[in-house]
C-alpha cells in the first residue's frame, strides 16, 4: 500500500468511525440499551470535528468550528458517563468551563489568530471536561466494564495532555491556520484516535450492556410491588451470603394478620401501600447481615447470617412491637396493623434452604393459630400440622 493510500485512511478513517457510532448509539438509545442520547451527541459531533479535517472548507472556519465541536462532544461523553453512573451532571461547572472557551477561543482564531495556542487551550478543555467527570465517578466503578471506562476515559485524557504540552513546548506547531490540515499535531490526533482513543467507544458499550443485564436481573430477582427481593433473588441473594462455608443462620417468616380484611374493607391500593410499608420496615431494621425478601402476598422472609435462635426472636420480637405500636394513616388505615412470626434456624451444612423455611412456616401458622400478633420458634413446636389460619 502507498504513502498515500496510507494518509487517506488515517485522515478518513475516523470521521467515518465516529459518524458510524453516532448512528448505532442513537439507535441503541432508542430501543433502551444505550443509556443516554448525548452518547450519539458526542460521538456525531467528534465525527463532524474529523469530517472537517477530511474535507476542509475554509482554514479559519475549520478551526473554529472544530473547536466548538470537540467541546461540545466532551461536555456531551461527560453527561453521558454521569447519566450511566447515576450521579448529578454538574452542569454549572461544565457549562462554566464550556462557555469560559467561547472567548479565548474566538479571539485565537478569528482576532488574533494563533494555530498553536488555540489548538492547546481545545485539548486543555477537553481534558478538563472528561477529567472532572471521571474523578467524579471513579469511586462508584464496581463492574469491571465500568472500570473499563473509567480507565478508558483516563487514557483521552492523558492523551490531550501529553499532546498539549508535545505540540505546544517541545515540538511546536505552526501559528498559521492553513498549516493545520499537514501538520504533526494534526496526523497525531488521527492516530491516537484509530488506536489508543478507540478504546473509549468500546468500553461505552461494554459498560451499557452490562448496566443492561444488570437491570434484567434486578427485574428477575426483585418484586414490583415491595422492590424486595423474590424467591429467586433470596434464594441467590442467600446463597451468596452464606459463601461455600455455608455459615448457619436463622430464617424469620413474618406474614401480616387478617390482611384480606384490609384488602376487603379499604381496596387493594390501601393493601399496596401496607405492603410497601411493612417492605421498608423491614428492611430498615434487617442489617446488614440480613437479607429480605417477598414470598408472595403479606408473606415476607428474613435471613440473619450467623443469628442464633435467641437472637433472631429478639429481631422479630422488635419489628412485631414495631409494627403493633405504628400508625398507619400514611397508609389510609385509622387501626394498628400485627404481624406474627415463625423462626428457624439453618445449619452450617443445611442447603437449599427448603426444609428450614418449611420448619419456619410451621412454626408461623402455630403463631397465627394461637392468635396472631405472635412470635413462635420451629424447636419448641411439635411436629405435627397446623391448619392455615387467616
Amino acid at each position: 500500500m502507498s504513502t498515500i493510500d496510507t494518509q487517506n485512511i488515517i485522515f478518513y478513517l475516523p470521521a467515518s468511525m465516529f459518524l458510524l457510532m453516532a448512528c448505532s448509539f442513537f439507535l441503541l438509545w432508542r430501543i433502551g440499551l444505550a443509556s443516554a442520547w448525548q452518547w450519539s451527541a458526542g460521538f456525531l459531533q467528534t465525527g463532524c470535528g474529523f469530517a472537517l479535517s477530511s474535507f476542509p472548507i475554509e482554514p479559519s472556519f475549520d478551526q473554529f468550528v472544530s473547536g466548538i465541536l470537540y467541546t461540545g462532544a466532551a461536555y456531551c461523553y461527560g453527561s453521558a458517563i454521569l447519566l450511566h453512573f447515576g450521579k448529578p451532571l454538574l452542569q454549572r461547572a461544565r457549562c462554566l468551563v464550556a462557555l469560559g472557551f467561547l472567548l479565548p477561543h474566538g479571539l485565537l482564531v478569528l482576532v488574533v489568530p494563533r494555530l498553536r495556542w488555540d489548538l492547546f487551550l481545545i485539548e486543555i478543555v477537553f481534558a478538563t471536561l472528561i477529567g472532572m467527570v471521571i474523578a467524579k465517578v471513579a469511586r462508584e466503578a464496581k463492574r469491571p466494564a465500568d472500570r473499563s471506562l473509567v480507565f478508558s476515559g483516563l487514557l483521552v485524557v492523558l492523551d490531550c495532555l501529553v499532546r498539549a504540552i508535545v505540540f505546544t513546548f517541545l515540538y511546536p506547531t505552526s501559528n498559521e491556520m492553513g498549516d493545520f490540515l499537514h501538520s504533526a499535531y494534526n496526523i497525531s490526533v488521527h492516530v491516537t484516535t484509530i488506536t489508543v482513543c478507540l478504546l473509549f467507544p468500546f468500553s461505552a458499550v461494554a459498560a451499557m450492556a452490562a448496566a443492561a443485564v444488570q437491570r434484567q436481573r434486578m427485574v428477575a430477582e426483585h418484586d414490583p410491588l415491595s422492590g424486595l427481593l423474590n424467591r429467586r433473588g433470596f434464594e441467590a441473594a442467600v446463597s451468596s451470603l452464606r459463601g461455600a462455608e455455608h455459615r448457619s443462620g436463622a430464617i424469620i417468616l413474618c406474614d401480616i394478620d387478617r390482611f384480606k380484611s384490609i384488602n376487603d374493607a379499604h381496596g387493594h391500593l390501601v393493601g399496596d401501600r401496607v405492603i410497601v410499608a411493612v417492605a421498608q420496615e423491614l428492611s430498615r431494621h434487617a442489617g446488614d447481615k440480613a437479607r429480605v425478601g417477598r414470598f408472595g402476598g403479606e408473606e415476607f422472609i428474613l435471613f440473619v447470617l450467623g443469628a442464633t435462635e435467641p437472637e433472631a426472636r429478639d429481631l422479630a420480637e422488635h419489628l412485631r412491637l414495631q409494627f403493633a405500636a405504628r400508625r398507619w394513616t400514611e397508609a389510609g388505615l385509622s387501626r394498628p396493623i400485627t404481624v406474627s412470626c415463625g423462626i428457624a434456624t439453618v445449619a452450617p451444612g443445611e442447603d437449599p434452604l427448603d426444609e428450614s423455611i418449611d420448619r419456619a412456616d410451621r412454626a408461623l401458622y402455630l403463631a397465627k393459630a394461637a392468635g396472631r400478633n405472635r412470635v413462635r420458634l420451629a424447636s419448641a413446636q411439635p411436629e405435627r400440622q397446623v391448619d392455615r389460619a387467616v
